[in-house]
């Protein structure tokens, strides 16, 4: 049963929480004017199979663009619906979606809400809120439908008003998005953060079975959604999300001796700490008894294709994300303290059993760089958290046109077949300071 409703479920953020125990370096706050692309240090690869890329120099002939950072030709609509979600939790999901412009209408603008849960000693007031571009409630643009869905699963626990740059470029471009405000709170032992590595992956099959209601025959969004090609996208937990919803499975034996092999007094022991007992997480899971080896796929067989945000992938390890086969895109700062990157994106790259991934990697920069800029959320500037979040060692602007550049393209080629997204994926990249780019795409 689903129903619209005006009073979204708030978030907090997985990366302050990492912040609090690890004291990391985050990223830039600035504008979203296209970054600087014309530089020449960049590293662009490609492939000579499927399994065995090759690299080879961008700068070699004239260059390509970011493409597919420009904005779409659609229109964007904003609602809000309601359902339930893990553990019978109500769960609030935000939709962006194609949309029919109103009449001389002026530009979109929208103020995003959602609950402040950090408490009043990190962020003061009740609420936070973020500024983006988009119609709320207004009418599906039918021309172009069915359009494949988007579902995004944010950071521990950032609300997806967090990241409205991404989301409204991905509906802009003829994508419907359904975010799930996952049930969670910011508390300094991290209660939550085991039995969300169970409720997630819930959340998103939840999401899912709305997005078939949403599209029936007099339903809210009637026609709109193609079902038949789904893409999870996260960032931090929303990129664990991400790949457990597309197949990774837990490995334990090998998380317990990643941990074990550690130093008392090193950082990545955060990382270690806040999972509870296997037999905890089997009971909240279903599960009769703890599972001997790989744990049993938390996925929904729906999804189609997976793109991880500075995602941990640590849980899942090398065997568990050999069980990965879908399409999956990888992103990563490799200073990265919010998820280390040879513990996440590198290490999702490496062993995604699946013959089409591509990892793009941000060599000095830290965890945020995926959230909107700074100046479109004005909470952070209360926040004690806000030169953690605002600033990062390489990127004095967030490079959201390369993100968007590159996701969008895996979704056209992924989910539409569109053959120019797949040689923009597997061809000649273009030349950018700070980025390095290795595929297994095949043209």
């Amino acid at each position: 049963m689903i129903s619209t409703t005006a009073s979204p479920f708030a978030t907090t953020i997985r990366g302050l929480a990492v912040l609090a125990g690890a004291g990391l370096l985050a990223t830039g706050c600035g504008s979203t004017e296209p970054s600087s692309a014309a530089a020449s240090t960049a590293t662009s690869s490609t492939t000579t199979s499927s399994t065995t890329p090759s690299t080879t120099s961008a700068a070699e002939t004239s260059t390509p663009s970011l493409t597919y950072a420009a904005p779409g030709s659609h229109a964007v609509g904003y609602r809000e619906f309601a359902t339930v979600g893990a553990q019978d939790q109500p769960l609030t999901l935000r939709a962006w979606y194609p949309a029919a412009r109103p009449d001389d209408a002026p530009p979109a603008t929208i103020t995003y809400t959602a609950t402040n849960k950090f408490g009043e000693q990190i962020t003061p007031g009740d609420e936070i809120t973020s500024v983006g571009r988009a119609f709320a409630d207004a009418a599906p643009e039918h021309t172009d439908e069915p359009y494949p869905l988007v579902v995004f699963s944010h950071g521990f626990a950032l609300s997806p008003i967090v990241y409205s740059t991404l989301v409204e470029h991905y509906a802009s471009q003829g994508f419907v998005v359904l975010a799930p405000e996952h049930n969670e709170r910011f508390e300094g032992p991290l209660p939550e953060f085991w039995e969300e590595l169970i409720d997630r992956p819930v959340d998103i099959s939840r999401t899912i079975d709305v997005a078939e209601q949403l599209t029936a025959s007099g339903e809210a969004l009637d026609g709109l959604i193609d079902l038949d090609n789904i893409a999870v996208i996260g960032h931090s937990y929303g990129g664990y999300t991400a790949l457990a919803a597309a197949g990774a499975r837990f490995d334990f034996a090998a998380y317990t001796a990643r941990c074990a092999a550690l130093a008392a007094d090193d950082p990545l022991s955060f990382f270690c700490d806040p999972v509870a007992d296997e037999s905890d997480m089997a009971m909240r899971a279903g599960l009769d008894e703890v599972p001997s080896g790989l744990w049993p796929s938390l996925g929904d067989p729906r999804v189609t294709a997976a793109i991880s945000l500075a995602g941990d992938a640590y849980l899942f390890d090398q065997r568990g994300l050999a069980e990965l086969e879908v399409p999956v895109m990888a992103m990563g700062g490799t200073v990265d303290d919010g998820t280390p990157y040879t513990w996440g994106a590198k290490l999702t790259y490496d062993h995604a059993g699946s013959e089409h991934k591509t990892l793009v990697s941000f060599p000095g920069a830290g965890h945020f760089l995926f959230a909107d800029p700074c100046e479109q959320l004005p909470w952070v500037e209360q926040s004690v958290y806000r030169d953690a979040i605002c600033t990062d060692a390489v990127w004095a602007t967030r490079p959201l046109d390369i993100v968007t550049h590159y996701t969008t393209a895996f979704l056209r080629d992924t989910l539409d077949g569109d053959p120019a997204a797949r040689a923009t994926l597997s061809g000649e990249q273009p030349d950018l300071d700070d980025v390095e780019y290795v595929t297994t795409r095949q043209p």
